[in-house]
């Protein structure tokens, strides 16, 4: 596969040709007749500059998907030379605002000069990376895109990035090409090249792919909603999707997702034996008269050795229910020996002081200060005051993302500095987890003590 700074490469250099030779034939359709082919308004085609059209080369039209009601807020990605973004400004109205992101300077140039002609005002455009959105957190109503997320050398965090852009209940419309090949890859295409990848036939998936990356993500309500005529090699479709950012707790339904879909034995975190767990236990003394709580357990197996070692004062925590549900069904007539909280730990409270607190991989997930602080909060109310914490994240060199989620990566330092106020921390272990594929996940293990 291209590395990802070969495509980016390609990309760069495509697209500033186009925006400096509109009229060249690129191999794809482009131009006001591809507009029109998909289905783009005449209206919308008589109020912008007549010149702009000349680079329209969409793939599928996202305006089709749903509504743009006047004075709400869009973000195209991948904008080019602005004639969705252009569109999508006529429809929010001076009351609205069109926000473009692409990673082409002479791109950003061409449409911010394509917005100004038109005599749009409510227009943004801005050099980035989809992988890297340069948005605040929960700012627009809507995303759209047209052939640009498949560019993308990694997809889920681009959709991780729209997820955490979007307002709750906003709505992704996106076309893009998909693989339609017999036999293709699900997650990329098996070898590239660079022109390939930049002319959207590398790199393309297929459309369960995105469907699966989507939900992963935390999107709802995920609909493929066909192809149509756009090609760019005969393994290739042009084709759209609409999904809805849902509302309320949706780390909840993120991983109630993970549980009910994935093979556990198969994902990045799976553990046979929880070794580094039982090394750290024996390091702090525990005894199998310890109050002991898991936080995050999902299905690990260390409940399951505890019990094993005679350990009975033992609750587990997790967001999702299904997990639980499924090491209740391992356990078997061990079932009812521990206590069981479907719970965000930020939000978790109990009247019962631990012993030994247990978190192998939940704090990394914690991106913002305010959930950090709120997990700290959390721990100093529930742990003894002679007790230990346990903490498992990602180091510094390790991943900076988990089951398409972003994660936050600490080393003795960062975690301190967090923590100097309650606790004290008294040991660092770092350990390599090996995963089901082969790969390799640095770690870093802290255990804590309360201050006195």
């Amino acid at each position: 596969m291209a590395s990802s700074q070969c495509a980016l490469q390609g990309i760069i250099t495509l697209y500033s040709d186009l925006a400096q030779n509109p009229d060249k034939d690129f191999g794809w359709d482009k131009g006001v007749k591809n507009a029109r082919n998909h289905g783009y308004k005449e209206e919308w085609i008589e109020k912008l500059p007549t010149a702009m059209w000349d680079y329209c080369a969409a793939v599928g039209n996202p305006f089709e998907l749903g509504e743009f009601p006047e004075g709400a807020s869009i973000l195209d990605l991948g904008s080019g030379a602005g004639v969705d973004l252009c569109v999508a400004a006529l429809l929010v109205g001076e009351g609205g605002k069109a926000i473009g992101v692409d990673i082409t300077p002479l791109m950003v140039e061409t449409a911010s000069r394509h917005a100004k002609e038109a005599g749009l005002n409510n227009v943004e455009v801005v050099e980035g990376n989809l992988e890297n959105l340069p948005i605040e957190n929960e700012s627009v109503d809507i995303v759209i895109s047209n052939g640009a997320i498949n560019l993308a050398s990694s997809k889920p965090k681009v959709f991780e990035e729209i997820y955490r852009v979007l307002k709750p209940e906003g709505k992704l419309y996106f076309a893009d090409m998909i693989d339609i090949s017999e036999g293709s890859c699900v997650t990329s295409c098996c070898s590239s090249s660079q022109g390939d990848w930049a002319n959207c036939v590398e790199g393309t998936l297929t459309k369960e792919a995105l469907i699966e990356l989507m939900g992963e993500a935390g999107f709802m309500n995920i609909e493929w909603t066909g192809t149509n005529h756009y090609t760019t090699a005969p393994t290739t479709a042009g084709s759209t999707f609409r999904a809805t950012k849902g509302y309320g707790n949706v780390k909840e339904r993120h991983w109630e997702n993970v549980y009910t879909t994935k093979d556990m034995s198969k994902v990045g975190w799976y553990q046979k034996e929880p070794s580094i767990s039982l090394l750290l236990l024996q390091k702090i003394g525990s005894t199998s008269k310890d109050a002991f709580i898991d936080v995050g357990c999902g299905v690990s197996t260390l409940a399951d050795t505890l019990i094993d070692l005679g350990y009975r004062d033992i609750m587990l925590l997790d967001i999702s229910q299904s997990a639980l549900e499924i090491v209740k069904k391992r356990l078997g007539a061990s079932a009812d020996l521990p206590l069981y909280r479907v719970s965000d730990v930020c939000a978790f409270s109990s009247d019962k002081l631990f012993d030994v607190w247990h978190d192998r991989a939940v704090f990394h997930f914690l991106q913002k200060e305010e959930e950090q602080l709120a997990y700290i909060e959390t721990l100093s109310r529930s742990l003894s005051p002679e007790g230990h914490a346990i903490i498992g994240t990602f180091a510094i060199d390790g991943p900076d993302s988990c089951s398409a989620l972003p994660v936050r990566q600490y080393d003795e330092d960062r975690m301190k500095n967090l923590v100097r106020d309650r606790f004290d921390l008294i040991n660092v272990i770092e350990d390599t987890h090996s995963t089901p594929s082969g790969s390799e996940h640095k770690y870093c293990f802290f255990v804590l003590r309360p201050k006195y």
